[in-house]
């Protein structure tokens, strides 16, 4: 077979993969959370939906401005909510391809709320970008400083059940620190994209691991796996989202090589050697209304407790 053969082959078969994801999502618009990991083996990779999911209200999917076919069908990357105007994710999910060139507020939509990539729900939120910040030294050969902000026009609502704000990891975590990677990736190599969320549990390596996997490996940088199931990773589709540990935002998803390869981790921005640059970047460049609100809304929330 020629390679214009085999390109419109496989054209046609990832459309039929997408048309698939859609119609099962259209089918069951009822949310339905399972907890049984051996079920989905071969999720986010190797991933799984838990019972009560706590964690996907921090979770964001970034799209572009109009989908193709279908809603969702155009989530690129995850985020998460660090205020209810702010969004973390990583700076190649706000740049051109290979490139430091920022794609235009106006090209990017968040939308929040929900677990749900292709329903909108009652409770979905979509939002338009404002102003776009990624890291003045992201560089995309070495994938160093892969950080970003997103400034949205109007506040996410959070109802503290399907949005609501992260809490930044202030202490570098020790190795082996157990975590939670959560994404609409891709659920193996070239694969279909999930409607609903998924899960992974993996756990922060030694630096000496991450160092001897990557040659650019360097400052901000931290890498995770689960060493006895090579299969829990990040895949395409899961770039920006949050590993969470102990109930906090502790890295990025960054980049791999490959996905669910063996051997191989996966590469994270970490959060803590970032804390300066999104405290100046982040809330440093709200207006004096919203970020007095929000040390009131944090002030409220900690008396709360």
């Amino acid at each position: 077979m020629c390679s214009i053969e085999k390109i419109l082959v496989s054209i046609v078969l990832i459309n039929i993969l997408q048309l698939e994801t859609y119609v099962c999502a259209k089918n069951n618009s009822k949310i339905i959370m399972y907890e049984a990991k051996e079920n989905y083996k071969f999720l986010i990779t190797g991933g799984y939906r838990p019972k009560i999911d706590n964690l996907a209200k921090y979770v964001v999917s970034i799209r572009g401005k109009k989908y193709k076919r279908f809603f969702g069908d155009d989530h690129n990357c995850g985020g998460s909510i660090i205020s209810p105007k702010v969004i973390l994710t990583a700076a190649h999910c706000v740049c051109m391809i290979a490139s430091r060139i920022e794609l235009r507020p106006s090209d990017l939509l968040v939308v929040a709320g929900t677990p749900r990539r292709l329903v909108v729900t009652e409770k979905t939120q979509v939002l338009k970008v404002d102003k776009v910040i990624r890291h003045i030294y992201y560089c995309p050969i070495t994938i160093r400083n892969d950080i970003a902000l997103l400034f949205l026009l109007k506040n996410i609502y959070e109802d503290g059940v399907s949005a609501q704000r992260i809490s930044l990891q202030t202490n570098i975590f020790p190795p082996y620190t157990f975590c939670t990677l959560l994404g609409w990736g891709r659920i193996f190599t070239l694969g279909p994209t999930p409607d609903l969320i998924l899960h992974a549990d993996i756990y922060i390596l030694p630096t000496e691991i991450c160092k001897a996997s990557y040659i650019h490996f360097g400052f901000g940088m931290m890498c995770a796996r689960d060493e006895t199931d090579f299969e829990k990773d990040s895949c395409t589709g899961d770039s920006g989202g949050p590993l969470i540990c102990n109930g906090s935002l502790t890295g990025i998803v960054s980049f791999g090589f490959g996905c669910g390869v063996p051997y191989r981790v996966s590469y994270y921005t970490n959060v803590t050697s970032y804390l300066d640059w999104i405290r100046e970047n982040g809330f440093g460049k709200l207006s004096s209304v919203n970020f007095i609100s929000l040390i009131l809304l944090q002030i409220f929330i900690i008396e709360g407790m």
